[in-house]
């Protein structure tokens, strides 16, 4: 049985299951690709059977609640990104995928805008710079989009990102092939949102 520290229990209280059934269930959803039914099925052959909006419930629950706690243990990324955007729909409308890598192929960050535009770059990478555990780049590799150069020129004005940070717009360097990847991690922590590529 897992023992958990008692800031932590205090966010079961109320709760009709244990908090190690629930952080399993929450779990699964946020590392596989598996539906709230899926979630249901693997419970109920374990003999707990929880709804699959009891799972769906627990998933916007505690899914912040982890992301945040466990964003401070993730491990450094390198100082190489790779940034590029993308379509995706999101309940029927298309919209705009921001997403960067480091050159491992960890994902840093990602954003959905309803705009592809100077602006919504500019947000993008101030809220990529913004995580704790993301050094500060050495280089930033685009695509050859235009709305890159006057966002990282602005951010760089601002003091966000260091004037040494190299701006690299290569073609070949874009992680346009990792669409679906993007695609499934972000899926369960857009605010309950599907998100989809097709």
């Amino acid at each position: 049985m897992l023992l958990l520290a008692s800031s932590v229990c205090g966010l079961f209280e109320w709760r009709q299951f244990e908090p190690e059934v629930i952080l399993l269930a929450v779990g699964w959803y946020l590392r596989f690709s598996l539906s709230y039914r899926d979630v249901e099925e693997l419970l109920a052959e374990r003999g707990l059977h929880a709804d699959h909006v009891t799972v769906w419930r627990w998933v916007q629950r505690y899914a912040p609640e982890m992301e945040r706690r466990l964003h401070s243990r993730l491990k450094p990324t390198s100082d190489s990104w790779r940034v590029d955007e993308t379509y995706v729909r999101v309940k029927g409308k298309w919209r705009y995928l921001y997403r960067a890598v480091d050159s491992t192929g960890a994902t840093l960050d990602f954003l959905v805008s309803a705009k592809q535009d100077a602006a919504a770059a500019k947000r993008f990478l101030a809220k990529a710079l913004g995580r704790a555990n993301h050094p500060t780049p050495r280089v930033i590799n685009t695509d050859k989009h235009a709305a890159y150069p006057p966002a990282i020129v602005q951010l760089k004005n601002e003091g966000v990102l260091e004037e040494n940070c190299q701006h690299r717009p290569v073609q070949y360097l874009n992680i346009e092939m990792a669409r679906s990847l993007a695609a499934r991690f972000c899926r369960p922590t857009c605010a309950g949102y599907l998100v989809s590529t097709r």
